[in-house]
């Protein structure tokens, strides 16, 4: 997008946008189309991976990057020469001085990670000074200042040297200093690599390296970008509409022995912070069949959020907590407290679905702003959620039913009373109907199932 405040670049600079506008134009000639695609597909391979394509895609800057790299350093592997040759060397077309006296700058020119040492724009209202990461060499840069070019931010970017001044041929890639420093290192990394493999420890030489293998440096960002979005994504925490912890990590049990289990958890001191009989939701008392406990942990505001929650209905027990890992320490703990009293039916510990995390490279340390997850989504997870547990529940043993599976206790002639008591339970406390105020599971569904 153009910029109105952009001041027209000078005669030389003209020049040499010129001369890359005509070299992206030669790439494009139908018999250069392949090499094109080679040069491109190799800056660019880790966005290409299957697996990478479905949440991560190159930047635009990446994507100029790629283009510089083809036009400047790329050498067809077909017998044709470069495209800088081709431009130099034609003569069918007349190429103005303006263009032809780039051609070699544009020819030395390599990708460089510079840090921004200063931004002197009340002298030279479009200068900066720069320095390579690589090799310490500084230079002086006619370039647009904008807000985000800030002294101590780092530009992946191509530095062209002309006869008066140098240049940068496009928008550079703003990184914050501490992605540029992870940068460097992981590129240095792949370097080292090449010249214990190849045997060539010419690429010591930091302009020599960055001219042959400057993609290397699309390589490492794009491991950047999407280690970090990883890292990000596995720290998203979840809210409901009204702000509160979702509890999306659910695991749910059977047992027979409500007293006991009722006394036992009573007792667990490190469990849960706060026992409770009744709703986080509501000031409504809870059935007098059921019991609650529910760990919290303070807001800003001196009140407290509810990240876990014990419920014990007559013939169940649910867990539900607000990730994966505060949900196994609650079912260890429940092991080691009731053992085989307790009979596993099942878990979820997927998260709602949402977008990846958009990871700022200007940042110095990241946070991935948490998650709303809507009414609708959280119907759609504990229906899955029910729909799995229940269907599971018909074919295996029940302690309420001498161990027998409903379908099978069902059959064989037994009271049909007997299997509806649990799934008249399991219905009266539906998680969905506590939850959101309406059932998360069709029980019909069940009772069919089991030919009730």
């Amino acid at each position: 997008m153009t910029n109105e405040n952009q001041p027209e670049p000078d005669h030389e600079e003209k020049g040499l946008q010129n001369l890359l506008i005509r070299l992206t134009r030669q790439s494009r000639q139908n018999d250069f189309q392949g090499q094109r695609q080679t040069a491109l597909a190799l800056a660019l391979k880790p966005y290409l991976a299957p697996l990478t394509t479905q949440y991560l895609s190159p930047l635009e800057e990446e994507i100029q990057l790629a283009e510089r790299y083809l036009v400047a350093d790329y050498f067809p592997t077909d017998g044709h020469p470069s495209l800088v040759e081709q431009i130099r060397d034609t003569i069918t077309d007349h190429i103005p001085e303006e263009k032809r006296l780039w051609l070699d700058p544009v020819r030395h020119s390599y990708m460089d990670v510079l840090t921004i040492l200063s931004v002197d724009s009340s002298i030279h209202p479009n200068r900066l000074e720069l320095q390579s990461l690589g090799n310490r060499r500084r230079f002086q840069v006619n370039h647009m200042v904008s807000p985000a070019l800030r002294k101590n931010r780092v530009l992946l970017t191509r530095l062209i040297r002309g006869p008066a001044a140098a240049y940068l041929p496009g928008p550079p890639l703003i990184l914050s200093k501490a992605v540029g420093d992870v940068l460097l290192t992981s590129t240095h990394n792949l370097r080292r690599n090449i010249e214990f493999d190849t045997g060539n420890f010419a690429l010591a030489e930091w302009p020599e390296f960055a001219k042959q293998y400057g993609y290397l440096f699309i390589w490492s960002l794009a491991g950047i970008r999407g280690g970090a979005m990883v890292v990000a994504d596995a720290e998203v925490t979840y809210r409901t509409e009204k702000g509160d912890p979702f509890l999306y990590a659910l695991a749910m049990y059977e047992h027979s022995e409500f007293r006991r289990f009722t006394t036992g958890l009573d007792e667990w001191k490190q469990l849960l912070s706060c026992p409770h009989n009744q709703s986080i939701d509501s000031k409504s008392r809870l059935p007098s069949d059921i019991r609650e406990w529910i760990e919290q942990t303070p807001k800003s505001d001196r009140s407290v959020y509810a990240v876990a929650r014990v419920t014990l209905p007559p013939t169940q027990l649910t867990v539900e907590a607000d990730s994966a890992s505060r949900l196994d320490d609650l079912k260890h703990q429940l092991a080691s407290t009731f053992g085989f009293s307790l009979h596993f039916k099942g878990e979820t510990l997927t998260p709602p679905s949402h977008s990846p995390p958009h990871v700022d490279l200007l940042a110095e340390e990241y946070i991935a702003p948490p998650v709303t997850v809507r009414t609708a989504e959280e119907a759609r997870l504990l229906s899955s959620f029910s729909e799995k547990v229940y269907l599971e529940w018909a074919e295996q043993p029940c302690p309420t039913l001498n161990n027998e599976t409903p379908r099978h206790y069902a059959r064989v002639g037994r009271q049909q009373k007997d299997v509806a008591a649990p799934i008249d339970q399991m219905a009266k406390h539906d998680l969905g109907l506590r939850r959101m105020g309406k059932p998360a599971y069709d029980y019909n569904i069940l009772r069919s199932h089991i030919g009730m």
